[in-house]
């Protein structure tokens, strides 16, 4: 009877991945930050993060380095975010836009556990339920196994060709005339500052960036949601940055002349809701129902999120009247691709986008028609047996002809998305077969009625994706899956189809680890607990 409880005592000792996880989750919401009102707690981490983003911006790096630091932060600021939303004393109580320097140190500290630990974590547990991983339990130590290395090729494609792999737009640059406008419109003291918006100011401040953040809203203006369309949106948003680049240039050029504390005290712009309305109003004519449905969607914690994300919904209501903007948040967010990840969360508003969602595959068609015509290239698409050809592109002077399967969706922020995502791609794939399928069997609506071409075209199928390739679980060996926009741009670049289609069979647009990045192993922690994890780092060439 002693030895079966002897069994069962070190049976109840047992600590399992499950546990642990809780545990964690309790250590980094423990920070005594959320015990401050929460209008103080959530400035004080959005400032402390301007100060980072205001270092990391004046201190000498690689471009990709810097997106790194944006990328970690943003995903990283949410965490704290939703603790004090959640946790935080719910009236508003007091509030002061003040260097408190216990409450810098806390937020220091909570940020940089969310940099370098939490926000790791949060990527392993969800991989392990999901059977991806195993962990083992060593003492106070994870290891983590069975990660696949060719998996994370597919990992730094999918980061490293960023985003829908356009080219990059032009970073925002501050000319003279920008800043000199800024600043005659700016008030100041020893350690303060403030943008004093007007028309005029905003509108040069709107024009100026349209050229960078006008590419980022394709999708058409008409789209019309629950009380206001996809223009009004992108009106509101693009007036809201731009007032923030304007609020970011009057703190870089007073920090540079010695202002106290680098303007510490301003770095977020924290202004009465009725003010920000009513400058809206009067800077994009729009009505104010329309501005106040597109701001609430975008308010953080609205809609009944659950667990809100503050690149999604970048307005922090700060329960006292008053709303805080953090320019880092609004000038690196993709306020397009946010509202599409935002309106899927909730249902109202998810019923009438996925109404609209099909005519993207049209506006994507279009728009690579417009890109590939200028380079000799025919573009063909249209309906089979039991299939559509989304997309083929011939070079009837080479004789060559690739057939497309297009795939346009949200990209993933989660292991379920990745999961529901990569199953999208296999069907591409399947798809993209189909076609391969009948042009074997020299199907005449294929290859006469639709491609106009002969046996002597060397043919190739293939899945491109606008934003996400998948990892290793979503490929196969005939069908490459690539970017639509880093194959176009393999294409115009090389001048020939025919050395893109090699591109694709051989696998050369895919990152090789060595040469184009590096697996750099990383030490995390959070409260007792530690594991090795990953990181994925470029390497860099010198231009």
């Amino acid at each position: 009877m002693s030895a079966d409880v002897n069994e069962g005592s070190r049976a109840a000792k047992t600590i399992t991945v499950e546990d642990i996880e809780k545990d964690i989750d309790h250590v980094f919401a423990a920070n005594q930050l959320k015990k401050e009102y929460y209008a103080q707690a959530a400035w004080t981490l959005l400032s402390q993060t301007e100060d980072a983003y205001l270092k990391a911006l004046h201190t000498p790096s690689h471009e990709e380095e810097l997106h790194i630091f944006v990328d970690l932060r943003l995903n990283s600021l949410t965490y704290p975010l939703r603790v004090c939303y959640k946790e935080c004393p719910t009236h508003s109580g007091k509030f002061t836009n003040e260097l408190i320097d216990a409450h810098y140190q806390l937020a220091w500290d909570w940020l940089n556990l969310a940099d370098h630990g939490y926000y790791n974590f949060c990527s392993i547990f969800p991989l392990w339920h999901r059977g991806k991983i195993e962990i083992v339990i060593e003492g106070n130590r994870l290891t983590v196994k069975h990660i696949a290395k060719g998996e994370r090729a597919y990992e730094a494609y999918n980061r490293l060709i960023r985003k829908d792999a356009k080219p990059e737009s032009a970073a925002l640059l501050t000319s003279a005339n920008i800043a000199d406008l800024v600043l005659a419109n700016t008030s100041y003291g020893k350690d303060w500052f403030k943008v004093n918006f007007n028309p005029r100011l905003v509108e040069q401040l709107v024009s100026a960036m349209q050229p960078i953040v006008g590419p980022r809203h394709s999708l058409p203006a008409g789209w019309t949601f629950d009380g206001f369309t996809l223009d009004q949106y992108k009106k509101i948003l693009i007036t809201n940055q731009a007032m923030l680049w304007g609020w970011t240039i009057a703190r870089n050029v007073l920090a540079s002349e010695g202002l106290q504390g680098l303007g510490y005290r301003s770095s977020v712009w924290v202004v009465s809701s009725n003010e920000l309305f009513n400058r809206l109003r009067r800077y994009t004519g729009i009505e104010m129902a329309a501005i106040r449905k597109v701001l609430a969607l975008a308010t953080f914690g609205s809609s009944g999120i659950r667990n809100p994300d503050i690149a999604t919904q970048p307005l922090i209501d700060l329960r006292n009247g008053f709303f805080a903007l953090s320019p880092f948040v609004w000038l690196n967010t993709n306020a397009e691709r946010n509202l599409c990840v935002l309106l899927n969360q909730i249902p109202e508003q998810r019923q009438i986008y996925d109404r609209l969602k099909n005519d993207k595959e049209s506006l994507l068609k279009a728009e690579m028609s417009e890109f590939l015509d200028p380079l000799g290239f025919d573009t063909r698409s249209g309906e089979l047996d039991g299939t559509d050809l989304d997309f083929a592109i011939i070079d009837r002077k080479t004789k060559d002809c690739l057939c497309l399967e297009l795939k346009w969706f949200i990209e993933p922020a989660e292991i379920r998305e990745s999961q529901e995502r990569a199953a999208e791609l296999k069907d591409g794939v399947e798809q993209a077969k189909k076609i391969r399928t009948l042009y074997e069997r020299r199907d005449t609506r294929l290859i006469s009625g639709i491609l106009d071409i002969d046996p002597s075209y060397s043919f190739m199928t293939a899945v491109a994706s606008v934003n996400w390739i998948g990892h290793s679980d979503a490929q196969d060996p005939d069908t490459p899956i690539v970017k639509v926009w880093h194959l176009l741009h393999r294409i115009k670049d090389s001048g020939s189809l025919r050395s893109a289609m090699e591109w694709l069979s051989t696998r050369d647009y895919m990152p090789k680890e060595g040469m184009d990045f590096a697996i750099v192993p990383v030490e995390i922690s959070c409260g007792n607990w530690s594991c090795e994890w990953y990181g994925i780092k470029p390497l860099l060439v010198d231009d």
